[in-house]
């Protein structure tokens, strides 16, 4: 077997856009760099279901061998029966959205009979194709990535049929997933579920995630047998940074970038502002968001103040967007116990040295990271008066003409070609 060849199996791939797809791109593109020769297997983006395009990432995969699955989408199939009746509605991300009799319907079904996730019916189809990849190109090394979790039982299903060393990237829990409780799910689903991730758990030689500690602790609670777990941040493309130039705003600008939902604690946050307008009602405060966001919840920031709305935009523009905040804005989801998440745009918030306002978990392993800096405070959403506090902190400084910046230093080592080494070491360890 050649040694460097790889097979990286994943769901998300361009023309999507979203931190899951840049996690994988970035690694491929850079492992190619260090010698490696990796394959993707994804599915055929006619049949997929993505909930945001973003083509500007084509470019980067543009020269790696690529396997397109054909497979049926129920996905798809959703959102075209729920677009009839309201043109606004698109494939669900991070939550899901019951508003009448067929959500409540379609939430039941999927908890309950497409286990583990909507797009299990494209790991059935990947299956037989990943292992006739791995045999024609002499593969040892197997990469899987998930959400969608499906895409681990491909791996499952290599590993009981040859051996190959597969690494799984846990990307987000599986079992612990925040928006499972809306699917009223029998004890035989969540069983069903439970022993699809301790089987992966258990016959993977090595467990990756983006975040460590609790996660880990987590994972390792659900089998007997000790597993290898290893953690690497989403990074951030270091050329994407240089010589960005700092722009001078007539206003005190909050900047937020990516999806935000009603598993946020956004509602912190507008309460923080009217609390701040109370004490300062002459301020010149707005508030830019960008990405995938609720009609209800924009309609709640323009109750409180002057909200710009950006929509979807390319990762560069996203980048871009960054630079004109005074303020960046980023929350953590509401999960129950210890928070086991961690954004894919939080290494990017950091990258450009702007002060950072994050509300949630404050033990959480972003809140310790966001620490490293300065000039970034992570507040409990219970915390409204030291959240006011923060936010009038930087907007005296902002307007006495005060440029406030944080050291790059402490994030240098996760830039996307520093985290595409640290992946290297781990699949030479295998």
């Amino acid at each position: 077997m050649v040694k460097n060849r790889i097979l990286i199996i994943t769901y998300y791939w361009p023309p999507s856009g979203g931190s899951g797809v840049q996690r994988w791109v970035y690694f491929a593109k850079n492992l190619k760099e260090l010698g490696y020769s990796p394959i993707i297997l994804t599915i055929n983006s006619k049949n997929a279901s993505y909930p945001i395009l973003d083509d500007s990432f084509n470019e980067h995969v543009k020269d790696l061998p690529t396997y397109f699955v054909k497979s049926f989408s129920w996905v798809n199939l959703y959102s075209r029966i729920k677009s009839f009746k309201n043109k606004k509605d698109v494939i669900p991300q991070g939550e899901y959205k019951k508003s009448g009799l067929l959500d409540y319907f379609a939430g039941f079904i999927r908890g309950n009979f497409f286990i583990p996730d909507a797009r299990v019916g494209w790991a059935e189809k990947s299956k037989k194709i990943a292992l006739e990849i791995i045999k024609k190109n002499k593969i040892r090394t197997l990469i899987t990535t998930g959400p969608p979790h499906s895409t681990h039982l491909v791996g499952l299903y290599v590993k009981s049929k040859m051996e190959i060393n597969w690494l799984a990237d846990f990307r987000d829990p599986w079992g612990e997933l925040f928006y499972l409780k809306s699917f009223h799910r029998f004890p035989f689903s969540i069983n069903k579920d439970l022993s699809l991730e301790s089987n992966v758990l258990l016959k993977a030689d090595g467990i990756l995630t983006t975040v460590s500690k609790n996660f880990h602790e987590k994972l390792q609670s659900k089998i007997s047998v000790k597993q290898n777990f290893f953690k690497i941040y989403n990074g951030y493309d270091e050329k994407l940074f240089y010589n960005k130039k700092e722009i001078s705003t007539k206003k005190f600008q909050l900047v937020f970038t990516g999806l935000l939902t009603n598993n946020h604690p956004y509602k912190s946050l507008l309460k923080s502002i009217n609390k701040f307008k109370s004490i300062n009602p002459k301020a010149k405060i707005k508030i830019i968001l960008s990405g995938e966001i609720a009609p209800e919840i924009l309609k709640e920031f323009n109750k409180i103040m002057e909200t710009d709305y950006r929509g979807y935009l390319s990762h560069i523009d996203a980048i871009n967007l960054m630079y004109q905040a005074n303020l960046l804005i980023n929350f953590l989801y509401i999960q129950q116990g210890k928070s086991t998440m961690l954004s894919g745009k939080t290494l990017e918030y950091m990258a450009t040295c702007k002060p950072i306002l994050m509300i949630g978990d404050c033990n959480s392993e972003a809140a310790n990271l966001l620490s490293k800096q300065k000039l970034n405070s992570t507040f409990e959403s219970t915390e409204i008066p030291l959240i006011t506090s923060f936010i009038l902190n930087n907007y005296n400084k902002w307007n006495k003409g005060v440029k406030l910046r944080n050291s790059k230093t402490p994030i240098l080592k996760f830039s996307r070609k520093e985290t595409a080494i640290a992946l290297s070491k781990i699949i030479d360890k295998l």
